[in-house]
């Protein structure tokens, strides 16, 4: 497996204790197109979840590196309201949105639902696309009060497979998946008061 410091994405380490592996990259040398397919669809799995445990950890530059360098984040958050969505490119964009958007919440947890990937998109295997739901949950403060608010979210995603060189090039096999682009949609949204205990 790959070492947490090569991800193209990301410099900083993410593995999980005992797990040498970042999140979106395998070593291609020892698998076949079955196992490399398998091994795909886990890296965009784990990218996905990573994703999230950053954003609820509030580390906005390690949720940017998931990015690749001109990588999007595009936000509808309105569900079912006309108008442009918010579009932030570059990973210091969408660090700087993350921190703002963030900086209002008490604290966050991400429940990451189903992905569905779609390999190949194009016809090329450095590029795929996906479907992945979550509820979001924010606690926030209004009035004095103490409020959850929970969002059904539905992203869809385009994935790009880059080399470690963190420029966002092709990276063939045993490269690493970023988020080429992941758009946000809020499908519902609750907003109540916290029960106490």
């Amino acid at each position: 497996m790959r070492g947490v410091g090569s991800h193209a994405c990301r410099s900083a380490p993410v593995a999980a204790p005992g797990d040498t592996a970042a999140p979106g990259s395998y070593d291609a040398s020892t698998v076949d197109d079955v196992q490399r397919d398998i091994a795909d669809r886990l890296a965009l799995r784990r990218l996905v979840d990573t994703y999230a445990r950053d954003v609820d950890h509030r580390d906005s530059d390690a949720v940017a590196l998931l990015f690749a360098p001109t990588g999007r984040l595009v936000a509808h958050f309105d569900p079912g309201a006309p108008g442009s969505p918010t579009i932030r490119t570059g990973r210091e964009e969408i660090r700087g949105a993350l921190v703002d958007g963030l900086a209002r919440y008490l604290g966050t947890t991400h429940v990451v639902g189903g992905q569905v990937v779609g390999l190949g998109a194009g016809g090329d295997r450095d590029r795929a696309t996906g479907e992945t739901t979550c509820l979001a949950h924010h606690v926030y403060e209004r009035a004095g009060e103490r409020r959850l608010l929970v969002m059904a979210v539905r992203y869809h995603d385009e994935y790009v497979r880059t080399t470690g060189d963190d420029g966002g090039g092709p990276g063939g096999e045993g490269g690493v998946w970023c988020f080429a682009q992941r758009q946000l949609h809020v499908d519902w949204r609750d907003d109540r008061p916290v029960a106490q205990r």
